[in-house]
């Protein structure tokens, strides 16, 4: 009887927390979101100078590794607003190890290039942008 009941509640919580899918709408639309803001739809999300590819060169060539004194697996997730004009602002980064986030927000700071901005309607948009970020020490 305990195994059914078990059986049972892992089902339902498998249920209940599980993800579903956004429904895609006719249009290939990006979102960005933030935590006090409602999604900004967009046409054309934000863009590195070069792709995602040059900004993990950019980040694995300006992270010191060597800042964090701690051994083990860390995560930080950074976000940033990329203005009209490709600029950014609002840095911020957390995560479960303060040296990392100092030195993720330290890095992205870092970044001279302008952001191709996002478009919507073929105007540009400000937008968030987030960067997860996983290291094993």
């Amino acid at each position: 009887m305990k195994k059914i009941i078990v059986l049972a509640f892992l089902l339902i919580s498998v249920t209940v927390f599980s993800q579903t899918q956004p429904k895609e709408d006719s249009k290939d639309q990006k979102v960005s979101t933030t935590d006090t803001q409602k999604p900004i739809q967009t046409d054309v999300a934000a863009e590195f100078p070069g792709g995602m590819d040059a900004l993990r060169r950019h980040i694995s060539s300006q992270f010191d590794s060597s800042k964090i004194n701690d051994s083990g697996v860390f995560k930080s997730v950074t976000k940033f607003l990329i203005h009209t004009d490709g600029s950014m602002s609002s840095i911020s980064t957390t995560g479960n190890n303060p040296a990392m986030n100092k030195e993720m927000t330290r890095v992205i700071k870092a970044i001279k290039n302008k952001w191709k901005p996002a478009t919507r309607d073929g105007q540009p948009v400000e937008t968030w942008y987030t960067i997860p970020m996983t290291i094993n020490i």
